[in-house]
């Protein structure tokens, strides 16, 4: 049940440096909720080493029972960009939860369109049908898709040991208030079933180059999680948060960077 708090983190001008390589480094601080109150809190880093690009999360349980429980969630992806598109190369999940803990790690041969699944010192080999994404790299390929404008966001999403097929779909913008402030948003949501009572929604600002700055998931008629965004640094500066929802008279405002 808890290791659901971490898998969240399983959705103004931009700097130079973005707009010619089609990613940006930045790193995130998010606060974690169960049902409405704190449970802890998630860190997210991309950064540039040589030819490479590399996104980490770490995340840990810090009040009520995620604390009690020792929670910890680490994922990390390392891949090279392809025409603005980002292709993993190597990708590892891991979860531990009162000691116990789930870890496997993916290889991705594109050339030869597979990926190698490690876990429990097995391994098993799928299919990437030109185009599966782990979940960290799931994350990039939907910023990239609102970036270009593209609202087709059919996904597949190599999940541990299988390849299934994820959709979403956009939702009316909306002006969400943040810790950096009013920020314009796109919304966009998981497709599911018409019976299913599960939902994911997450919330993307174009002024931050399409970061998501809040997340929602879980059961109309069971628990919920939500991730919100607490800071953020892009290209080394500090977004200064900006005016509130309330202050904001003309209907928009964005994050600023510090200088």
């Amino acid at each position: 049940m808890y290791r659901c708090i971490f898998i969240l983190a399983l959705l103004g001008s931009l700097p130079a440096a973005t707009l010619a390589s089609g990613l940006q480094e930045y790193s995130a601080r998010y606060s974690l909720y169960r049902n409405g109150k704190l449970a802890g809190k998630a860190d997210f880093r991309l950064e540039q080493q040589g030819d490479k690009w590399i996104m980490s999360t770490q995340g840990s349980g810090t009040h009520g029972m995620a604390r009690v429980l020792r929670a910890r969630d680490r994922e990390y992806v390392e891949g090279v960009l392809e025409k603005d598109r980002f292709r993993p190369l190597r990708f590892e999940h891991e979860v531990t939860v009162a000691g116990i803990g789930n870890k496997w790690n993916a290889l991705f041969d594109w050339p030869n369109d597979s990926v190698t699944v490690e876990q429990d010192n097995k391994t098993i080999e799928l299919g990437l049908q030109g185009q599966a994404l782990d979940g960290l790299s799931l994350k990039l390929e939907i910023q990239r898709r609102l970036r270009a404008g593209d609202d087709d966001l059919s996904f597949l999403l190599l999940d541990e040991d299988q390849v299934k097929q994820q959709t979403f779909r956009l939702l009316p913008s909306e002006m969400l208030e943040t810790s950096l402030g009013c920020l314009e948003t796109i919304p966009v949501e998981r497709v599911r079933s018409p019976t299913s009572t599960r939902y994911t929604r997450a919330w993307h600002a174009p002024a931050l180059d399409y970061l998501t700055v809040r997340l929602e998931h879980g059961k109309t008629d069971g628990d919920q999680m939500e991730m919100r965004i607490a800071e953020l640094q892009q290209a080394g500066q500090a977004v200064v948060p900006g005016t509130g929802c309330s202050g904001n008279h003309s209907g928009k405002t964005s994050g600023r960077q510090s200088g």
